[in-house]
């Protein structure tokens, strides 16, 4: 019972047009939160030596 559940299932997922499938480039998909683009990484690490600097004068 729970086989054909199952098959029913992913038939009832399947794409059926090849033509209809997303293509991806493979990469793992993350949320925006926790997405950084090299230049924001750079001015976080400016900033985080910025504060450092003044913690020490």
């Amino acid at each position: 019972m729970i086989h054909r559940l199952v098959k029913r299932v992913r038939e009832w997922l399947a794409v059926e047009d090849p033509e209809g499938r997303i293509e991806g480039s493979g990469e793992a998909i993350t949320s925006p939160q926790h997405r950084r683009s090299p230049e924001a990484e750079a001015e976080l690490e400016r900033l985080q030596e910025a504060a450092e600097e003044t913690e020490r004068t």
